[in-house]
């Protein structure tokens, strides 16, 4: 199997907007990003972030690829999610993560990258992402559809719906046709930490389309105690998690519905980020 890694990276500045990755760090003008010849799919994503942590808030964050290189149309992926406290001091590092995917690709055609901001605006975000292409799809790999949302849990013990994806305030949560199951979640959580406390994160697979009926999947905690007068809070950031080979039956061109709820006590607002990766 041959493989060529094609990466671009970029600052955006607001939230809830889709803002495109267009440089290459020293190279500003690295031209368009092209199918390389002989490619037949994206089999995975390299993805990073980092926020300026200049406001004392919560965020998510995310990306879009598009574009005539992409087989079945515009694919989604979370990327992270972060917060801190205290906007006076501190210094975080992200590492970048793998993620797999299986979107079929067009060889010399353009893809272009986007990310966004997503939750509150926490000053501004650096994203980095790597599209990772090969010849043919490993044997434990197989074609996906992406489908992301996201969303604010303000409360403990109440299931939120994730509904929204940034700038896209309503994207559709019917289930693609010709898929036949969840392949992987791909999911990132964190809070704002604006008050004492410690939560367990949930997230929630239910609607008529999910075949077995609810599934609920952990994703993560956090909790907070505040600093001493004078001191500064650590801000966080968090990587996206992969579940892989999830296998949860759906039924196409159904309904399904995202949920994200918090257990424990409150430490102020939860960002959940949540991205399904169908498969036949």
């Amino acid at each position: 199997m041959s493989k060529l890694y094609r990466t671009r990276e970029g600052n955006i500045p607001s939230l809830d907007t889709r803002t495109q990755l267009t440089t290459l760090v020293s190279e500003t003008a690295p031209g368009p990003l092209l199918v390389p010849v002989g490619m037949t799919h994206i089999i995975g994503m390299v993805v990073s972030h980092v926020a300026s942590q200049s406001a004392a808030t919560g965020y998510g964050a995310f990306c879009r690829i598009e574009g005539p290189g992409l087989r079945n149309g515009p694919e989604s992926m979370t990327v992270g999610a972060g917060g801190n406290s205290i906007a006076t001091g501190g210094v975080i590092a992200i590492k970048p993560t793998y993620i797999k995917v299986g979107f079929p690709v067009i060889a010399g055609n353009e893809i272009l990258i986007f990310g966004e901001m997503i939750g509150t605006d926490i000053g501004s975000l650096e994203m980095g992402i790597t599209l990772v292409f090969a010849n043919a799809l490993p044997a434990d790999q197989k074609e996906v559809r992406s489908f992301t949302v996201e969303g604010d849990v303000t409360a403990i013990d109440t299931r939120t719906g994730l509904t929204t994806q940034g700038s896209v305030t309503a994207p559709s949560p019917v289930v693609p046709s010709g898929v036949t199951k969840i392949e992987s979640l791909v999911i990132a959580s964190a809070s704002d930490g604006l008050a004492d406390g410690y939560q367990t994160m949930l997230l929630r697979l239910g609607g008529n389309a999910v075949l077995g009926g609810e599934q609920a999947l952990t994703i993560g905690s956090t909790a907070r105690i505040n600093v001493q007068a004078g001191a500064d809070a650590a801000p966080q950031g968090v990587e996206p998690t992969q579940y892989n080979d999830v296998d949860i039956e759906v039924r196409a061109s159904d309904t399904i519905s995202v949920s994200g709820e918090a257990g424990g006590v409150d430490v102020g607002t939860i960002r959940v980020v949540a991205t399904i990766l169908y498969a036949a």
